[in-house]
């Protein structure tokens, strides 16, 4: 149909670009993510969850978040420490310190917490307890159990059974107004008697009636808030091991466990994901080309822009360049760069040959640029001219005509 105008299909680059890598990695990228935030969110939840032994914020089982609840409604005023220096600054006489690893104390730190003069309630002491309460030592006893007070304390006596046992305590408590109540193997798991200054100090076999696994059982709930419930302050002070609040531990230290498996698993899956989607480096494969030009139509372009940069000198160059390989190779002449030395044995070589003046194809070969494009037109022609011309090696003729060829 006459007068259609044919439209060129629109040309793309081969290459991908970034929307094509964000559409094949998107669905990737969209798992690793989501594995990631439930990760982070797990974690918080455990970091919450699992705070660490008779911490009062803790809500798994060694945790004691609901006995220190229960002291708050009780009107005690619940004060959480971890260094030692924030326990001795907080208590004073008439306050109660909870103390709920005291073996980690040094004796100079025992001391000074002896100093206050507030009321101490240990947790499961054994290597430092006489530095508490001199004439006192921890013995082994059978695993903790229901046991009955079997003693005259009012709060034992109003608690009635408790889930004690671990850690007895032998001596004698008659420094104050001691008690010896649960008797476990003979000997008693709750010890109230005084340190060395007249202070009271109550010694607890065991952790579980504070716990929140065991408060409910028995009369755990009613020893334990006796017991820590006495004063309107409660300090409650969790030791660090000595030297932990200087350097404190790195955050992968702080970490579950299970946040580094998943990190290598994750890591894993990266890795596979990667070789999964990376390059083969296989045969090559031909892919049809978006548009195909001729050789001529090349050619014809690079002469237009040519022509229109009027570089008629560079032009020329690559004429002469392009004409002395191809009569070199004719002439069976070592190929190199068309420096003067190589255009001059070139010329006496062809002037042998075609009957021209030397000085003449040097002028071709080698001469100055042409002035206009019709110049540059006729070095065209004379090259062409010269490539053409009759090449007695080549056609088995003389430059006289006759036969070279022995008669």
């Amino acid at each position: 149909m006459s007068g259609a105008i044919t439209v060129a299909p629109e040309s793309r680059p081969l290459d991908p670009t970034g929307a094509d890598h964000w559409r094949r990695w998107r669905k990737p990228l969209a798992v690793v993510v989501l594995l990631l935030v439930t990760a982070v969110i797990l974690g918080i939840v455990q970091s919450r969850a699992s705070r660490g032994y008779l911490d009062p914020e803790g809500v798994d089982n060694a945790g004691a978040r609901a006995l220190a609840r229960l002291l708050t409604e009780q009107g005690v005023e619940v004060e959480p420490v971890r260094t030692h220096a924030d326990a001795t600054a907080a208590a004073g006489p008439g306050d109660t310190v909870l103390v709920t690893v005291p073996d980690l104390l040094t004796t100079a730190q025992v001391d000074r917490l002896v100093d206050t003069g507030a009321r101490l309630v240990l947790v499961a002491a054994q290597v430092r307890v006489p530095d508490y309460a001199p004439g006192l030592s921890a013995v082994l006893v059978d695993e903790p159990r229901s046991v009955d007070p079997a003693c005259e304390l009012a709060v034992a006596e109003r608690a009635g059974s408790a889930r004690l046992g671990g850690l007895g305590y032998d001596g004698d408590v008659s420094r104050s107004e001691g008690a010896r109540c649960y008797l476990v193997d003979g000997e008693p798991v709750l010890a109230v008697t005084a340190t060395q200054s007249g202070s009271p100090v109550v010694l607890l076999g065991t952790a579980d009636p504070l716990t929140n696994e065991y408060l409910d059982d028995d009369g755990n709930a009613a020893l334990a808030l006796g017991l820590l419930g006495e004063s309107e302050r409660l300090v409650w002070y969790r030791p660090l091991p000595e030297g932990a609040a200087e350097s404190p531990a790195a955050f992968t230290d702080q970490l579950p466990g299970w946040v580094r498996a998943a990190a290598w698993q994750l890591a894993a899956a990266a890795l596979l994901a990667a070789l999964w989607r990376a390059r083969r480096l296989g045969r090559l494969v031909r892919e049809p080309l978006p548009v195909v030009v001729r050789a001529s139509e090349t050619t014809e372009g690079r002469a237009r822009l040519y022509r229109r940069g009027r570089s008629r000198a560079h032009a020329a160059a690559l004429l002469r360049s392009a004409a002395i390989r191809r009569l070199a190779a004719t002439a069976h002449l070592p190929a190199g760069e068309p420096g003067p030395a190589a255009v001059g044995t070139l010329a006496a070589t062809l002037a042998g040959r075609t009957g021209r003046p030397a000085a003449e194809i040097v002028a071709l070969l080698a001469g100055p640029p042409p002035a206009d494009d019709a110049a540059l037109v006729r070095l065209a022609d004379d090259l062409d001219a010269l490539e053409n011309a009759d090449v007695p090696r080549a056609t088995g003729a003389s430059p006289t005509g006759k036969d070279p060829r022995p008669s």
